[in-house]
Parts: C-alpha cells; structure tokens; sequence
C-alpha cells in the first residue's frame, strides 16, 4: 500500500501548496537495512527502540510483517521521496498486555513512529508524519474510534510531537521490561 499526501504547517495533512510532502509505504525487504540503520541510530535507541538490534533480530521481527502474517502494519515514511522515518500501526486488542495497560479500548487502534534521519529531527515533521498517518492510515484502515500512543515518559520530543498531532495525554503506564511509558490519545472526529 502507498499513500501520498501533502502536509500542513499546522500539523495536520492538507490537500495541497504545503512544505511537504509526505509517502507511506508498506514496509519491503528492501527496507531492513535501512530499518536497521534507524533502530540503531542513538537518537532512536536513547528515545524509542531502546538497545540496539542486530540485523537477524531485524529481519526476525519484521520479516512476518513484510509477508502480511500478524496484526501489525508496518510503513516507512518518505518526506519529499527521502525515506526518513517508520510507522507502525495495530489494534490495541491484538495485544493483550497492552490491552491491559490501556483498559478499555474496544477495536481502538495505536501507532508508533520514528524519525530515523537524524537530520530530520527537530523540524516539526514528526508531528505532520504523526498527523497524516492517523489521518491517512489509521481512521481509514482500522476504522477506530481513538488512536493511541505510548512514547517513553522521558522522550519529551516525541510526547510533544503526538501532542502537536492532536493527542492528549492520559496517564503514565508500566510496560514489559518495566519501562514507564505516557498513554496518549487521539480522538476521532465525527
């Protein structure tokens, strides 16, 4: 799947005349490497993958992605044609310990996303990224009520980017491995 849309200055996609312009594609073989590269990029493992992962680990975990088996959706994100970032979106029930942590999310959706070029960091984009993904990807695909993000407690710029995106936040969550995460939302608008 390959979605292209423009994005707003103000964080949300928009039709055309914007900075951007940002592409969805489902994650390819083509892309581990590259994947790879970000995961272990200090910015992303100090503020989102946490240790750095091997190729094999790579291809172990994402490869079942790639062939369509799992509930997980995985795009890389490409601003201007520059792939800069991945996006992953499922449903919070497909996943009963975050299911757990979140309480009632019914077939709610969630995302996760990166921005793995450094360089493209601190420019507002992972907000627009964050914005046209729920816009583009998950009211569309997944048909949800609400979004939700968890970013780590302590990566503040990835909580103001949902922020930004049009999330709230609603309370600091324990995940696996005992990290402490912020439960975000984003509501659907009728």
């Amino acid at each position: 799947m390959i979605i292209d849309t423009a994005l707003g200055t103000n964080g949300d996609s928009a039709a055309r005349g914007d900075q951007w312009r940002v592409r969805f594609a489902s994650l390819a073989e083509d892309d581990l490497p590259l994947l790879h590269r970000w995961l272990n990029a200090p910015h992303v493992v100090a503020g989102y993958s946490r240790v750095p992962t091997t190729a094999e680990e790579i291809a172990a975990k994402y490869g079942p992605r790639i062939a369509g088996s799992g509930p997980v959706r995985s795009y890389v994100a490409a601003v201007d044609g520059k792939p800069i970032g991945y996006v992953q979106v499922y449903r919070v029930a497909d996943f009963p310990d975050y299911l757990a942590a979140v309480g009632d999310a019914g077939d709610d959706a969630a995302i996760d996303v990166l921005i793995g070029e450094v360089e493209y960091t601190g420019r507002g984009l992972g907000r627009r990224v964050i914005a046209a993904a729920v816009d583009e990807i998950v009211w569309p695909v997944f048909e949800a009520r609400c979004c939700y993000a968890c970013p780590r407690h302590d990566n503040m710029s990835s909580v103001r980017a949902f922020m930004k995106a049009g999330f709230r936040a609603l309370r600091p969550i324990d995940v696996a491995g005992g990290e402490r995460e912020l439960l975000m939302q984003r509501e659907r608008l009728a």
